[in-house]
C-alpha cells in the first residue's frame, strides 16, 4: 500500500509539472509571431498533452 501511495504522489506531482509546461508552451505559441517557433511550440505542447494523458492513465492503474 505504501508503494502505491508513493507512486500516486509522484505521478500527481509529475502531472502538475506537465500541465504547467503545456500551459507555458501554449502561451509562448500564442505570443510568438515567428511561424517556425509557433509550429515548434505547438508541437511540444501536443507532446506534453500526450504525456499528460499517459500520466493520467498511470494514475488510474495505480488507483
Amino acid at each position: 500500500m505504501f508503494e502505491e501511495a508513493e507512486l500516486t504522489e509522484q505521478f500527481t506531482a509529475l502531472l502538475d509539472q506537465q500541465q504547467q509546461a503545456a500551459d507555458h508552451y501554449e502561451t509562448v505559441a500564442a505570443q510568438t509571431s515567428d511561424p517556425q517557433m509557433k509550429h515548434q511550440m505547438e508541437q511540444v505542447c501536443r507532446e506534453k498533452k500526450r504525456h499528460i494523458q499517459l500520466t493520467q492513465r498511470l494514475l488510474e492503474i495505480v488507483d
